[in-house]
């Protein structure tokens, strides 16, 4: 298993009501309280890699910055499930190096 970050947007994820959505990962981070709220997507791509975490947002686009870390080779994207607005989903993002 592994870690997973949590975008400012899809953050209700962590909540205690909703942990049951991300039990199959071992610790969670949350964009927000873990790292600033105004943080860019490389860093939370950076973040990711250090931690050794998957990246789960409702911004299907956030994967276009994180080539900006040379680290980074691929990025694949799956989606997760639908967010609360059910127009959209909240998207898994797994960081290849």
């Amino acid at each position: 298993m592994k870690n997973v970050l949590i975008d400012k947007q899809v953050s209700w994820l962590g909540n205690k009501e909703n942990r049951e959505l991300i039990n199959d990962f071992d610790k969670f981070y949350v964009v927000g309280i873990d790292m600033k709220p105004t943080s860019f997507d490389e860093n939370c791509a950076s973040l990711c890699l250090d931690r050794n975490c998957d990246f789960l947002t409702a911004d299907p686009k956030a994967y276009t910055h994180f080539f900006k870390n040379k680290k980074i080779k691929s990025v694949e994207i799956s989606r997760f499930m639908r967010d609360k607005d059910p127009s959209r989903y909240v998207y898994l993002m797994q960081i290849k190096t």
